[in-house]
C-alpha cells in the first residue's frame, strides 16, 4: 500500500528539477512502461488503479514474479502522478544510470537548444525507426524525462545512446578529432540530395525558431537543408529529422 508521502514523492517527479535531484523519472502508460522495462534502466516500482490491474492481471502477474514492487491505488490517487487527460491506470518510477556511458555510432544526431518536448521525443523516435542510435543534446534542450518527451518518443528513448551536454559545442568539436564531419540543417546549405556524405556523420538541427547560433555554425563543416518544392516557408525539426535521416540511410543501402 502507498503512503500519503509516498503518492506525494513519485507526483513529484513529474517536475524536472525534482528528477534531477532524485536521479529518478516517472513512466506512464502501459506501452512506455512496457519498453522501459524491457531497457537499462531499473525499475522501483509499478503504480496501478485497481481496475488496470484487474483488467491486466496476468501482466500484474508477470511483474510480482519478477519481484518487482506494485501497488495499486484508487483512481483519484493515480491521478495525483499522472500527466495525461485520460490516464491508462498504470505507471512506473525508473532510477537513471548513474554513469552514462555515451557510445558513438557512425552516424550521430545532435539537437541545440531544440526546446520543445514534442519535438525532442520525435526526433529520439526518428533515430530509433532509422537506426541511429548515438544523440547529443544541448543543456538548453527539452527534457528526455519530460512525460511529454517520452510520449512523443514512443519509447525510443529508453533505447538510444543519450549524452545531455554541458559543452555542447566542445562536445561536437571533439568528434572532429575522430573522424567526424559536423553537418548542419540551415535554410542556407546545401541541398541534402547533391550532397557527397562522408562516413562518419554528426548531423545537428538547432532551435525551432532561433536556428543554429553562431558558435554551432563556426564549428561546422558543411550546412545542409532540403530543397523546397511548394510555398511553405519551413519544415518542423522532427520533420526535417525525419527527412534527413532518411536520405542518408537510403544512400548506406544504396
Amino acid at each position: 500500500m502507498l503512503t500519503k508521502n509516498e503518492l506525494k514523492y513519485y507526483s513529484s517527479l513529474l517536475k524536472k528539477k525534482n528528477r534531477e535531484v532524485e536521479k529518478k523519472f516517472l513512466v506512464e502508460g502501459y506501452k512506455l512502461v512496457d519498453e522501459a522495462l524491457n531497457s537499462k534502466y531499473r525499475c522501483d516500482i509499478i503504480i496501478s488503479t485497481n481496475a488496470f490491474a484487474e483488467r491486466e492481471d496476468e501482466f500484474i502477474y508477470s511483474l510480482q514474479k519478477k519481484q518487482i514492487r506494485v501497488e495499486t491505488v484508487k483512481n483519484y490517487e493515480f491521478e495525483k502522478i499522472s500527466d495525461t487527460i485520460n490516464p491508462q491506470g498504470i505507471a512506473a518510477v525508473f532510477a537513471m544510470d548513474k554513469e552514462e556511458v555515451f557510445i558513438a555510432g557512425e552516424i550521430i544526431l545532435a539537437l541545440e537548444d531544440v526546446s520543445d518536448p514534442g519535438n525532442v521525443g520525435a526526433i529520439l523516435r526518428n533515430c530509433g525507426w532509422f537506426g541511429v542510435t548515438s544523440v547529443i543534446l544541448s543543456e538548453t534542450c527539452a527534457d528526455i524525462f519530460n512525460p511529454k518527451t517520452l510520449r512523443a518518443s514512443m519509447g525510443s528513448v529508453f533505447h538510444l545512446s543519450i549524452k545531455r551536454s554541458q559543452n555542447f559545442i566542445d562536445d561536437i568539436s571533439k568528434l572532429t578529432g575522430e573522424g567526424y564531419s559536423i553537418l548542419t540543417a540551415h535554410l542556407t546549405g546545401e541541398n541534402i540530395y547533391k550532397l557527397t556524405l562522408p562516413e562518419k556523420l554528426v548531423i545537428v538541427f538547432a532551435n525551432e525558431a532561433n536556428g543554429p547560433s553562431m558558435e554551432l555554425l563556426n564549428a561546422s563543416d558543411k550546412l545542409i537543408h532540403i530543397p523546397k518544392f511548394g510555398k511553405t516557408e519551413s519544415l518542423n525539426v522532427a520533420n526535417s529529422s525525419a527527412v534527413i535521416l532518411s536520405e542518408i540511410k537510403r544512400r548506406e543501402s544504396a
